[in-house]
C-alpha cells in the first residue's frame, strides 16, 4: 500500500468500507454481487490507478465476493433453521409447559419407568407386525401433552359412570313400575277369584271383573294366583281351581311355554300343567324326562312321580341321563308328601345307570324290603365303591346274615370306608365265629379300624367283652384308650 498515491489510497479505503456496509445491509447474494461487479468495472475504467494496485484491489474484491456467497448461504440457512425452530418452539412451548407441570406432579422417574415398562411389554408379548405400531403409539403418547390423556381418561370415566347410573335409574324405575302393576292386578285377581270360590259371585260376573285377560303378563299373574290357591286350598275349592284354569284357556299358554328354548320357561309350563291340568301334563311329561337341561329333567321326573301313583318310579327304566341326588331327594319328598304306594325297588337294581342303582339300594334300606336279598348280594361285585358301600349297609340294616361271609371275604380288598362299614355290620350280624376276624384287625390295622373293631367286639355279646378285656391285658396292644372311647355313652 506504500506505493499507492494517498488519494488513491483514500479511494480504496472508501470502496472497502462501502463493501462492508453492503455485506451487512444486503443479505441477498445477487445484490451484493452486483454492487461488487459495478465497483470492479469502475476501478477497471479508472486510468489513474496503477496496474499493481488494480490487481491487488481486484483480488480483494474477488475474496469479498466469495465471502458474500458463503455469508448469504449461511444467513439463509440460519434464517430457515430459525424459522423452523420458532415454529417448533411455538408448537411445543405450551406442550412442554404442560408436560413439565405433569412431570413435576407425577415425577420424572415414575413416568420414564412406566414408559420403559410399556415398551418392554410390547417387545416381550406382541408379535413383530404389531410391535412397531405399538412402540410408535407409546412414543407419540409421550410426545403430546400427558395432561390431555388424563383429561380424556377422566372424561371417559365420568361418561361411563353417568351411563351406568342412568341405566340403573331407568331399570330400577321400570322394575318398580312393573312390581306395582303386578301387585295391583294380583290383589284384584285374588279378590275376584276368592269371591267366586266362596260363592259370593257367579262366574259371568267374575269373568267381567277379571280385566286385561288378553295381555300376556296378566295371564301369567292369573296363573300364579291359581297356583297359590291350589297349594293352600283343599276340599271342593281344590277341584274348582283347575276348572278355572281350563275355562280361561290358560293351559294353552302353559303348553306354549313347554316348547320354549329357554329352560326356565319350560319349567314354568310343566309346573303349571302338573298342578292345574294333570291330563295334559301326563301326555307331555315323558318328552322331558331326558331333557338336555338338568332342572327341566328334575321338574319332569318329580311331576311323573306325582301324576303316576300306580307306578311312580317307572320312568327310571327309561332314563338315559344320571339320576342326581337333588332329583332323588325331590322325588322322594313328593313321594312321601302325596303318600304314593311304595313300589318294589328291586326292579331298578339292574339299571345301567349307577345313580339309579344307588337310589334303589337306599329305598330298599329305607322301606326294609327284605325280599331283595339276592339282588343286593349281586351288587357287591360292582366296580363302583358307592354301590358296594350301600350294599354292605343294606346287609347290615336289613340283618342279612347270609351276607356276612361274603363281606368278610372282600374285607382286605376294600377301601377304607367300606372296611369300616363291614366292621359295623359284624357288630349287628356277627357272633363268636367272628372274634378272630375282629382281633386280627385290632392287632394290625389303622386307628379308626381298631376303634370300630373294639366297638363291634364289645357289643357282639358278653363273650366278646371278655375277649376284649383279655386283649387289654396285653401291654403291647395298648387298647385301653379304645375301650374308654367305645364304652363312653357320648360316643
Amino acid at each position: 500500500m506504500a506505493s499507492i498515491h494517498p488519494k488513491q489510497k483514500k479511494r480504496i479505503i472508501y470502496l472497502l468500507s462501502s463493501i462492508c456496509i453492503l455485506i451487512f445491509l444486503t443479505p441477498q447474494e445477487s445484490i451484493g454481487k452486483k454492487n461488487i461487479d459495478n465497483q470492479i468495472s469502475t476501478l477497471r475504467g479508472n486510468s489513474n490507478i496503477t496496474s499493481d494496485a488494480n490487481a491487488s484491489l481486484y483480488a480483494s474484491l474477488q475474496g469479498a465476493t466469495t465471502a458474500i456467497k458463503d455469508t448469504t448461504v449461511s444467513v439463509s440457512e440460519k434464517k430457515e433453521n430459525q424459522s423452523e425452530g420458532k415454529s417448533e418452539l411455538k408448537f411445543s412451548r405450551p406442550q412442554n409447559e404442560i408436560n413439565r407441570i405433569v412431570l413435576w406432579l407425577v415425577g420424572d422417574n415414575n413416568v420414564l419407568e412406566f414408559r420403559h415398562h410399556m415398551i418392554d411389554f410390547g417387545n416381550n408379548n406382541l408379535p413383530l407386525f404389531l410391535r412397531k405400531f405399538y412402540i410408535r403409539l407409546v412414543e407419540r403418547t409421550y410426545t403430546f401433552p400427558i395432561i390431555i390423556l388424563f383429561l380424556l381418561f377422566i372424561i371417559g370415566l365420568v361418561l361411563n359412570v353417568s351411563a351406568v347410573l342412568l341405566f340403573m335409574y331407568f331399570t330400577n324405575k321400570r322394575k318398580n313400575h312393573k312390581e306395582r302393576y303386578i301387585n295391583i292386578y294380583r290383589n284384584s285377581y285374588e279378590e275376584v277369584l276368592r269371591s267366586y270360590l266362596f260363592g259370593d259371585i257367579e262366574w259371568d260376573l267374575a269373568l267381567l271383573k277379571l280385566k286385561k285377560l288378553k295381555k300376556t303378563l296378566n295371564r301369567k299373574i292369573l296363573t300364579e294366583v291359581l297356583l297359590t290357591f291350589k297349594e293352600n286350598l283343599r276340599g271342593e275349592m281344590d277341584s274348582q281351581i283347575p276348572q278355572i284354569f281350563i275355562k280361561l284357556g290358560l293351559e294353552k299358554d302353559s303348553l306354549k311355554l313347554t316348547k320354549s328354548v329357554l329352560y326356565h320357561r319350560r319349567i314354568e309350563g310343566l309346573k303349571a300343567l302338573t298342578n292345574l291340568d294333570p291330563e295334559n301334563a301326563k301326555e307331555i311329561i315323558p318328552n322331558y324326562l331326558n331333557d338336555k337341561h338338568f332342572l327341566v329333567r328334575t321338574e319332569a321326573q318329580v311331576s311323573y312321580v306325582r301324576l303316576h301313583p300306580e307306578d311312580p318310579f317307572e320312568f327310571l327304566k327309561t332314563l338315559t341321563n344320571p339320576f342326581p341326588r337333588w332329583t332323588q331327594l325331590s322325588a322322594f319328598y313328593i313321594f312321601r308328601l302325596h303318600q304314593v304306594p311304595v313300589p318294589a325297588f328291586v326292579d331298578y337294581l339292574e339299571s345301567e345307570i349307577p345313580t339309579v342303582r344307588n337310589f334303589s339300594l337306599r329305598m330298599i334300606i329305607f322301606f326294609q324290603q327284605l325280599e331283595n336279598a339276592s339282588a343286593i348280594y349281586r351288587q357287591l361285585d360292582s366296580p363302583l365303591e358307592m354301590t358296594r358301600f350301600l350294599s354292605i349297609r343294606a346287609i347290615n340294616d336289613l340283618r342279612l346274615y347270609e351276607g356276612k361271609s361274603i363281606i368278610k371275604k372282600m374285607f382286605q380288598s376294600e377301601t377304607g370306608n367300606n372296611k369300616l362299614e363291614i366292621i359295623k355290620a359284624i357288630k349287628n350280624i356277627g357272633n363268636n365265629e367272628d372274634f378272630d376276624f375282629l382281633e386280627s384287625i385290632i392287632r394290625s390295622d389303622s386307628v379308626s379300624l381298631k376303634t370300630e373293631a373294639c366297638r363291634s367286639l364289645y357289643y357282639v355279646n358278653n363273650e366278646g367283652r371278655e375277649r376284649l378285656n383279655v386283649l387289654n391285658q396285653n401291654s403291647d396292644l395298648k387298647i385301653d384308650q379304645f375301650l374308654t372311647h367305645v364304652t363312653d355313652p357320648r360316643n
